[in-house]
This record gives C-alpha cells, sequence and structure tokens, in this order.
C-alpha cells in the first residue's frame, strides 16, 4: 500500500513539475501579414475586445471573420486565443503565448492583437505570478500605433490574473508592471481586455492603477458583459464571484467615446464589445 501511494505521490509531483516547465510563455509572433502599411491610424478609430475562450466553440472562427468583416474595426483585442483561430487576410497582427499545453499535440493559449496598420512597437508582459501557483502566467501585449496628429497611440490587451479569492498581490503586481510601463507614455492609451474584475476588491484595484494613470473607463455600455463561465453558484460561493459586475472593459485617455456596444454573437462565453473613440 504504501508502495502504491508513493508512486501515486511521485505521479502527481511529475505532473505539478510538468505543468510548471512547459507552461510558459514563448514570447510573440506574428500572426497574419498587414494589409495597410505606411499609414497611421484614423481620427476615429474602432476597438473590438472578445475573449475567445480557446476558441471551444467550432463557431468561433466563422463568428470572428463575420465580426471583422461587418465591424471593419482598427484594432482587435482577442484573449484567451490561439494563434490557428486567425483566418483573414483584411488585418495583420501578433500573437503572446501565455499558456503552451505540455502533452503532444497540444496547443498554445494567450492574447492576440490584431490592426489594419502594423504596431511601431511590441512588447508582451507577462506576470510574475501563476495562478494556482504551477499552472499558466498570464500575458499581456503592448503595441503603439501612430497617429495622424504625430502622437502615438499606446495599447494594452491584457488579462489579468484569476482565483485570487482573498488577497490582492499576484493582480497588484501584475497591474503595477503594466503601470510603469504605460507611465512612460504621455499621449493616448487605450487599456482593454478581461480584468477578471468579479467582485469589488478586484474593481477597486484596477480602478486604483488606471486613476494613477489619468484614464477613463467607457461606462456607455448597454447590459450584457457578464459572462458564462460565471453561472454556477458552488463555483460563485467559493470565489465570491458577483455575477453582475463585468469582466471586459475599456480604459482609455486622449480621446472622446463616439459608440460603446455589446455585439450579438454567442460562440464564447464572453460576448465582444465595441468602442469608437475619436481623437482629442
Amino acid at each position: 500500500m504504501r508502495s502504491k501511494n508513493h508512486l501515486a505521490i511521485n505521479s502527481i509531483l511529475a505532473v505539478i513539475i510538468a505543468l510548471s516547465v512547459s507552461c510558459r510563455g514563448a514570447g510573440v509572433m506574428k500572426v497574419a501579414k498587414f494589409s495597410e502599411n505606411g499609414q497611421t491610424l484614423p481620427l476615429t478609430t474602432t476597438l473590438v475586445n472578445w475573449n475567445a475562450h480557446k476558441g471551444a466553440n467550432p463557431q468561433f472562427v466563422s463568428d470572428l471573420a463575420r465580426l471583422l468583416e461587418q465591424e471593419h474595426p482598427d484594432i482587435v483585442f482577442l484573449q484567451e486565443a490561439r494563434a490557428g483561430l486567425i483566418q483573414v487576410e483584411q488585418m495583420g497582427g501578433y500573437f503572446a503565448n501565455g499558456w503552451s499545453y505540455p502533452w503532444p499535440g497540444g496547443t498554445m493559449v494567450g492574447v492576440l492583437t490584431l490592426s489594419r496598420i502594423p504596431p511601431v512597437r511590441i512588447e508582451p508582459v507577462a506576470t510574475r505570478y501563476r495562478e494556482f501557483f504551477v499552472t499558466a502566467p498570464k500575458v499581456s501585449l503592448i503595441t503603439e500605433y501612430p497617429l495622424p496628429n504625430g502622437q502615438s497611440l499606446f495599447t494594452v490587451n491584457v488579462h489579468l490574473l484569476n482565483f485570487e479569492r482573498w488577497g490582492d498581490l499576484k493582480l497588484r503586481d501584475q497591474l503595477e508592471d503594466l503601470k510603469t510601463l504605460m507611465k512612460i507614455h504621455t499621449g493616448p492609451i487605450v487599456m482593454a481586455g478581461d480584468f477578471n474584475t468579479w467582485n469589488e476588491k478586484r474593481l477597486r484595484l484596477v480602478e486604483e492603477i488606471v486613476g494613477e494613470l489619468q484614464l477613463t473607463e467607457v461606462m456607455d455600455f448597454p447590459a450584457g458583459r457578464t459572462t458564462g463561465d460565471m453561472e454556477s453558484d458552488f463555483f460563485n460561493a467559493i470565489f465570491g464571484i458577483r455575477n453582475e459586475l463585468p469582466l471586459d472593459r475599456v480604459y482609455y485617455r486622449g480621446f472622446t467615446i463616439e459608440s460603446a456596444r455589446v455585439l450579438p454573437y454567442e460562440s464564447s462565453d464572453h460576448k465582444p464589445i465595441a468602442v469608437q473613440l475619436t481623437l482629442k
């Protein structure tokens, strides 16, 4: 019996070690060519943000292609994305890997930023901490684009750490790293993504950081930004999740907001959101 228990413990430890070693970010890769070069973003920029839920729904790829065709966005942020989700020609993009599945035939999951013009800066920012200690670090992707007024737009495609029930050490560390990079930029900023703001404490921490950067949240969305993965009463009770708090948010500086919409796509546990921003 002791040998069986010892074998079971060793097997569990081996799995933990494999996860710890293999679930690492692998930098940035280009996943699509840019159709427009040597230009600036327009005065009014359309941004779409969507958590892809790893593209688990087979309808997601076609929905994303239809969204790009109908909305004609200038920038698209995807979280929980896979590089293989992109089968479009009208936008180029970069993928920052946050998770590599350790088994053969596995895939990489991270954040993906698409745009009509190529960015002049690309920088992944991985967290020092991991969810549940041994799983994946979260990664954000910074991209910077020229604007018609001679300034540049600093964008952050963000996916904040989750599952930190009682403290905020890991989340604060991630936000402080991003704040340090954003503070250097003096021009317009857009920070958008899945902030995992499922309780008041997490939301207050995000608001504290964005307030220091003089960023404003887009508040004009209709209802519907909550997610399907928050429907379990048992899970909600364990982690203190409040269903009514949106996870997907957009913060900005240097723009006025023309519109904010929740788009009618159901192929992820998040709905995509679209914002039109006009440069001041």
